[in-house]
């Protein structure tokens, strides 16, 4: 009986210590929405990128910027990709959060879509434009647009509308203009609406990244760099094999590859030595960051200010082989 005993407790043994890796290696759950600029993730994963670098990761998809954003702020995701203005949000609010990489620079893919009788920004002098989110990138991007095109803040009126929204909004009369992006901005163009201002006017102010919660960074370094490694892996695929990359992604999305296409096209999507430059102190991640927060302690939506050193986290990046 003790020979028996003593095989069963060996056999519990080696079970228990066979499962410390499976424990050290539990997915790595990032957020994303439906965006071109970092699509390319799908690409990591249908490829084996993430597994080739060590990691589990579990693309949280969610077709709406907000609903991705709720995932994470409520901790059911370790990473997300989201625009570089609502990292900062995110740590005024106490989500301790830093960028670890940044996907795209947006030029005309966000754009502010208006009623077809308007020639530029500068006519919406009283009139209604949406944005996405009291305190976010898309909030960020309307006011410098109008700013540039000579309207102060109480000279438009605003409203909180999801992109996804902006065409029903228009079409009922119950905005005059809203800040979008694809696939929207194909079925607003074809219904007759029209672009009147773009992320590219406002340079700076769109920036598209990868960020973790600061714990995790901590906790999951090489987890961490695995999958900032295979994202610049997955870069290469897209210059490389375009159509297979477009096709993955627009599957993964849900949308058509023309529509992946567009979308990649009205972008920049930075190659790693760009990544770098981004990040380094004084990059346009930093200029970037600064603009963000003078923009909302301005504005009195912050109510400290966020430290750009340490949100902005350039080890990862550095360290690609």
């Amino acid at each position: 009986m003790k020979h028996i005993a003593l095989a069963w407790f060996i056999v519990f043994l080696t079970a228990c210590t066979s499962s410390t890796p499976e424990t050290e290696k539990k997915p790595l759950n990032i957020s994303i929405n439906l965006w071109p600029g970092y699509a390319y993730a799908f690409v990591a994963q249908e490829k084996g990128f993430f597994e080739k670098y060590g990691v589990n990761v579990n693309l949280q998809y969610q077709t709406d910027y907000e609903e991705a954003l709720k995932l994470y702020e409520m901790g059911e995701a370790e990473g997300i990709f989201l625009a570089s203005t609502d990292v900062f949000s995110l740590n005024v609010k106490g989500i301790l959060t830093q960028i670890v990489y940044v996907a795209d620079y947006s030029d005309s893919a966000d754009v502010v879509i208006g009623l077809p009788e308007y020639q530029n920004l500068s006519d919406l002098k009283d009139k209604t434009v949406s944005f996405e989110g009291v305190g976010t990138f898309s909030q960020l991007l309307v006011f410098k647009l109008m700013e540039r095109a000579g309207l102060q803040e109480g000279e438009f009126k605003t409203a909180n509308i999801l992109a996804s929204q902006v065409v029903d909004a228009l079409d009922s009369g119950q905005i005059q203009a809203g800040h979008t992006w694809e696939p929207q901005v194909t079925e607003a163009l074809q219904k007759g609406y029209k672009i009147l201002g773009k992320a590219g006017d406002v340079p700076g102010v769109v920036l598209d990244v990868l960020s973790f919660h600061t714990d995790t960074i901590e906790q999951r370094p090489e987890d961490v760099q695995a999958v900032v490694n295979a994202l610049v892996e997955a870069y290469q695929f897209v210059q490389t094999h375009y159509d297979e990359a477009i096709s993955i992604m627009a599957k993964a999305e849900g949308i058509s590859e023309a529509e992946m296409s567009q979308g990649v096209q009205q972008l920049h999507l930075l190659p790693l030595e760009e990544n770098i430059a981004a990040m380094q102190a004084n990059g346009t991640m930093f200029q970037s960051g600064q603009i963000t927060i003078d923009f909302f302690m301005q504005k009195g939506q912050f109510i400290i200010q966020p430290d750009l050193n340490a949100v902005i986290n350039a080890q990862f990046i550095q360290a690609v082989p």
